[in-house]
């Protein structure tokens, strides 16, 4: 099942253990895709590595043969291991931190290599994509797709501007679904864990004919929430979600496919930050100290259906996010003696509200800073795909044309100060008042032609080389409120217009035409081991300061440019019981865009605003190793180690320097070392009529920034996960029980007024059946 929720069940970061363990690209237990027309490729009796069949060239390829730095996740790991969510998934790949975006809970901020945003405003874009099957997901703020009956999850490292296009100048994280079976069949699963979680899944295969397939899924949680607010009692970042989905196959010809989806999903919870003490903390390098797991503010929860604003003053109360989120898809593909043309098409919509307090130790409600927003957001995407072998498999390559589509609306209202009544807050500039209730829509278009070819010069040695033309167009128009008056203010009306914006010297309307090549060599020592170099290129788009106060600090910025520079290998050695694979990389960002303090005249003040701050420098070396010596024991190691420095910035002149980017400035979450390491041992119990397993995991990351001005560093974070599972001999029903962070390592994923803690502890019992 797909869903755009936060699902975070225990047992999924102690699974991602085992399934690091048994996935292609230092992971084992891999299936080949069904569209891929191949199987897995199997062990030898003694060990248990197999293959995985990826299309991270937008085309099946078994991972361990392509030049590329990706880690992929079975349909086996998926299924049996309990692996949850895209957030799940991220914590294990190398060089990649991940965490909610402070306040909302269903957008997940990725960053990869250093690269990364934690702004979910439609005029700022993420540079590491979100895919599902095939079909870009545009908008950050809900991103977090959980897993039930995914086919696979490729998580992509470094710029992928050739075949996915733009915002990927730090990588693609592709989940593709699995497709409907030609069999009768349904399988059912369901949780219970700590602060009351509880998930129920269920997916059921109903074949019509032999050349009709259909599949349904059904999703249901409910989690009471691990903070506790100790003002009214109640309990916060918790969720209540359900969803439901239908794939269709349709086997028109051997030679024709047509796949069709659709799904509605529905969330509602909080996620809300720590309070904290007026202490200076050097574990977290913080001015105050955060309190695990408390907030005290004197707001309470309620339901954010409708407008978010009307809400918060006619109830009082907030804490609180709903997300309606509604996806359908087609899928085409004709294969010819040629090649094979797909076509594929996507539509998304969402409609999102939340309020949220931000002053988390701030005990009364009405004194803190509160965001009531209101977010529209929906898509369409066309895309037309050729590809094809020529010179008897020598020359294989893969072009296409791609059109996107969106259509974005923003309303959001700042309220602070007050001591009786919420207050909408108010700027002054330039002798004029302004009340903070914003409003903005946004049209995007983008084109793109691509074409990529891998030709094999001599025997065992392939070039690729490839490149993509974008074109894109993006308007803004900004709108005055109508539910604020005051005849002080601009217009007499909350908010600002387009003429606004336009007076303060601003244009509206951005035009990019971008050309992003890559170029790679890859060598075949032997059929199991392969050498490769690349160098690849990548954007993402230019944008604007869309949610400021003032019409004069929507500043645009320009696109974020990425030269990637790679060197790596991909080996399975001792007759395919250890895999080791390894790369080496540079990259050096241009116009990075990062939020950092600016004086915009004629204000006097500094702002925080997003902007171009400079060129960033990273660079590492990351390694997944499996070891596999029987079907039943597997231990793993993999991790990254990395380095990242500001080449050059742009300083403000006036600005205090603490409030400015400097060379000296620690990029955001850019860990030194990174390492997880676990093991996997399965044993048949005959008097029990099955396997029994244990496994064990063990995650570490170095300091990093969780602020772009290093005033909040999360510290060092250690990880330990366990689960005890039984699987039944005839593959129809098992259970498990695990616990995750049994240390309760207590950590921060980002700072935005408040401090927003990690997961805590918790202990979740399975059951699952097939039918």
């Amino acid at each position: 099942m797909l869903m755009n929720i936060k699902l975070n069940t225990c047992v999924s970061r102690f699974a991602m253990a085992a399934i690091i363990a048994t996935m292609g690209s230092g992971v084992a237990h891999a299936q080949a895709t069904e569209d891929a027309g191949k199987a897995a490729v199997p062990a030898d009796n003694g060990g248990n590595l197999g293959d995985i069949v990826v299309t991270a060239q937008r085309r099946p390829e078994r991972v361990q043969e392509i030049p590329v730095a990706v880690t992929a996740f079975s349909e086996a790991t998926i299924r049996n291991l309990n692996l949850n969510d895209a957030i799940s998934v991220s914590k294990y790949v190398p060089s990649m931190i991940s965490q909610h975006n402070a306040g909302l809970a269903t957008a997940n901020s990725y960053f990869l290599r250093g690269l990364g945003n934690t702004q979910s405003a439609a005029t700022f874009d993420p540079p590491v994509g979100t895919y599902v099957d095939d079909i870009y997901v545009a908008r950050q703020n809900a991103n977090n797709y959980a897993f039930f009956d995914t086919e696979r999850v490729e998580v992509l490292r470094g710029p992928q501007g050739t075949l996915f296009g733009r915002n990927t100048t730090g990588g693609a994280v592709s989940i593709i679904m699995r497709k409907p079976s030609d069999r009768y069949g349904a399988k059912f699963e369901s949780t219970y864990g700590s602060y009351g979680r509880v998930t129920s899944k269920v997916s059921v295969d109903i074949p019509v004919s032999e050349k009709l397939l259909t599949k349904w899924s059904a999703f249901y949680i409910k989690d009471d929430g691990y903070l506790k607010n100790i003002t009214t009692g109640e309990h916060l970042n918790g969720e209540t979600s359900y969803g439901f989905r239908s794939d269709v196959r349709i086997l028109a010809t051997s030679e024709l496919t047509v796949d069709l989806s659709g799904e509605y999903t529905k969330n509602t919870g909080t996620y809300f930050g720590v309070r904290t003490l007026p202490i200076a903390s050097s574990r977290f390098r913080t001015s105050t100290t955060p309190v695990f797991y408390e907030a005290a503010t004197n707001m309470r929860t309620t339901s954010c259906k409708g407008d978010p604003v009307n809400i918060l003053l006619s109830t009082g109360n907030g804490l609180c996010l709903n997300s309606e989120n509604y996806a359908a898809s087609a899928n085409v593909s004709w294969a010819t003696d040629a090649g094979t043309l797909q076509g594929i098409f996507g539509y998304r919509k969402q409609d999102q509200g939340y309020i949220n307090n931000y002053s988390s130790g701030t005990v009364n409600k009405y004194a803190g800073f509160i965001l009531a927003d209101r977010i529209k957001n929906d898509q369409f995407s066309g895309e037309l795909k050729w590809s094809s072998e020529l010179m008897d498999g020598r020359l294989k390559y893969v072009t296409g044309i791609y059109y996107l589509q969106e259509n974005n609306a923003l309303q959001t209202a700042q309220f602070s100060g007050g001591t009786t009544s919420y207050v909408l807050a108010t700027t002054r500039a330039n002798g004029v008042d302004y009340g903070v209730d914003v409003r903005f829509k946004q049209k995007v278009e983008t084109a793109a032609v691509y074409l990529q070819a891998d030709y094999e010069l001599v025997d065992n040695l392939t070039a690729t080389l490839g490149a993509r033309y974008t074109y894109e167009k993006k308007n803004l128009d900004f709108f005055s409120s109508d539910r604020f008056l005051n005849p002080a203010w601009n217009h007499g009306a909350a908010g600002y217009t387009s003429d606004d914006v336009r007076a303060a010297g601003i244009p509206l309307s951005q035009t990019q035409k971008r050309v992003t090549p890559r170029v790679a060599l890859s060598y075949k020592v032997n059929p199991n081991t392969i050498v490769f170099a690349s160098a690849t290129n990548g954007f993402k788009s230019g944008g604007w300061n869309g949610t400021n106060s003032v019409p004069f600090q929507v500043l645009p910025f320009r696109p974020e440019k990425t030269w990637s520079y790679e060197g790596g290998f991909k080996s399975d050695l001792f007759g395919r019981k250890l895999r080791l694979n390894g790369t080496v990389y540079l990259a050096k960002t241009t116009d990075l865009q990062v939020t950092s303090g600016i004086i915009v005249p004629p204000s006097t003040i500094v702002s925080q605003l997003a902007r171009n701050a400079g060129t960033l420098r990273t660079y590492g070396f990351e390694w997944e190793t499996m070891y596999a010596p029987t079907k039943r024991f597997s231990i793993f190691v993999n991790g990254s180690i990395n380095r990242g420095k500001y080449l050059s910035t742009v300083l403000t002149p006036g600005v205090p320097d603490a409030s400015q980017i400097q060379t000296s400035t620690i990029p955001l979450r850019v860990p030194k070392f990174q390492v997880a390491g676990g093991a996997t041992y399965k044993v048949p119990v005959n008097a029990l009529g099955g396997d029994v397993g244990f496994s064990g995991a063990y995650r570490h990351n170095s300091p990093y920034a969780v602020a772009a001005l290093n005033t909040a560093f999360a510290p060092t974070e250690d990880f330990v996960d366990l689960n005890l599972t039984y699987d039944h001999a005839d593959g129809k029903w098992g259970s498990s029980f695990g616990v995750s962070n049994l240390t309760k390592q207590e950590t921060i994923t980002a700072n935005f007024i408040s401090l927003f803690p990690g997961d805590p502890r918790r202990f979740t019992g399975r059951v699952w059946f097939n039918f």
